[in-house]
C-alpha cells in the first residue's frame, strides 16, 4: 500500500477539522507523524495570528501571507506553493513548509486575519510580497574565525 503524500495527510486532517469544527489532539498527533516539528512552527504561527488573508475588491483576488521570522511569505494554497527557501529546496520532494501548513489549519479552522483592500492596492502589496530583499531589514555580516580571534586579541 502507498504511504500517503505530505498534502494528502495535511488535506484529510485540514477536511477532519472542518468536520468536527475543532483541532483535536488526534489531528495534532497526526500531524506531528507525518511533518514533524513543522507541525510546531504552524501551529505558532496560527496562536500568533501570523496567518493573513487578504480579499481585494471588487475582483476578489485572494492573497494569503504567512508572517515568518524573517520577512512575509506569499502562499498559494490551491497550488502548495510558498515564496520560502525551504519550498523551493525541498517541494521536488513533496515537502510541505511550516507556512503552507499554517495556512492550510488557518483555513480549516477560520483562525487568521482577514483584511479587504481595493483592487489598487493589490500592484503594491503583490510587489512588496514577491520583492522582500527591497523591504527587509539588513542581514548581520557573520564574523569568520580569523575576524573574531583578531578583534578579540589585537593580534594578526
Amino acid at each position: 500500500m502507498k504511504e500517503k503524500s505530505e498534502a494528502e495527510v495535511l488535506e484529510a486532517v485540514c477536511c477532519n477539522i472542518r468536520a468536527e469544527g475543532t483541532v483535536s489532539t488526534i489531528h495534532v498527533n497526526a500531524l506531528i507523524t507525518k511533518f514533524g516539528q513543522r507541525v510546531s512552527k504552524a501551529l505558532e504561527a496560527l496562536s500568533e495570528s501570523r496567518v493573513k488573508k487578504y480579499v481585494f475588491q471588487p475582483s476578489g483576488r485572494i492573497v494569503w501571507i504567512v508572517v515568518g521570522k524573517e520577512r512575509d511569505y506569499l502562499v498559494m494554497p490551491a497550488s502548495d506553493y510558498c515564496s520560502c527557501d525551504d519550498f523551493y529546496y525541498q517541494f521536488d520532494h513533496g515537502h510541505l513548509c511550516y507556512h503552507i501548513i499554517a495556512q492550510k489549519l488557518a483555513e480549516a479552522t477560520g483562525r487568521f486575519d482577514l483584511f479587504e483592500d481595493d483592487d489598487g492596492f493589490f500592484n503594491i502589496l503583490i510587489r512588496e510580497w514577491k520583492q522582500p530583499e527591497e523591504h527587509a531589514p539588513p542581514k548581520k555580516k557573520r564574523k569568520t574565525a580569523d575576524e573574531d580571534s583578531e578583534s578579540s586579541d589585537g593580534t594578526v
